[in-house]
């Protein structure tokens, strides 16, 4: 190597690195209205209420949004998952929209399974995958005729399987 090229090769060296420039990031519908449900279901998984006080609580969240009044949400979640199957940023957010939900919902079964509140066979990634279905499934029964059970009813059933009978 000549001494000219280790001397730029050394100089090189020498330089900080390059800055990036920020590049802003508009939040796409989804994204924009699902970061405050996501936000408040991690609020109640690390809430001090007992375990089955926050199971309603999100899962009031996560049906009053799906199934409830928030019809622009409904629009978006269901734009959403249409485009996901064809553009990879929205597979990606709505990947990141669902596993925030579900995550918040495990802490919460992991911590009742832990202290007794929740029956001790529940395996809290399956149930709270299920129970996150069940409201995506309620979202769609709201955009059609309201489904065979109203969203207050369902929520109350699937409480009641989770509890333990001690």
């Amino acid at each position: 190597m000549s001494p000219a090229a280790r001397g730029a090769r050394r100089a090189a060296a020498k330089r900080p690195p390059a800055r990036r420039t920020a590049r802003t990031v508009v939040p796409t519908g989804v994204e924009a209205r699902a970061l405050p449900i996501a936000r408040e279901l991690g609020r109640i998984a690390r809430s001090s209420e007992g375990p089955r006080i926050k199971l309603e609580g999100a899962l009031e969240i996560l049906f009053g949004a799906y199934a409830s009044g928030d019809s622009q949400l409904a629009d978006v979640l269901l734009d959403g998952w249409v485009r996901a199957r064809r553009d990879k940023r929205y597979r990606l957010t709505m990947a990141w929209v669902r596993e925030q939900a579900r995550l918040s919902v495990e802490e919460i079964l992991v911590e009742g399974v832990a202290t007794g509140v929740f029956r001790p066979a529940v395996e809290p990634r399956a149930v709270a995958a299920a129970l996150l279905g069940a409201a995506e499934g309620a979202l769609l029964h709201a955009r059609d005729d309201g489904g065979v059970v109203d969203p207050p009813t369902l929520l109350r059933a699937l409480v009641a399987l989770l509890v333990s009978e001690a």
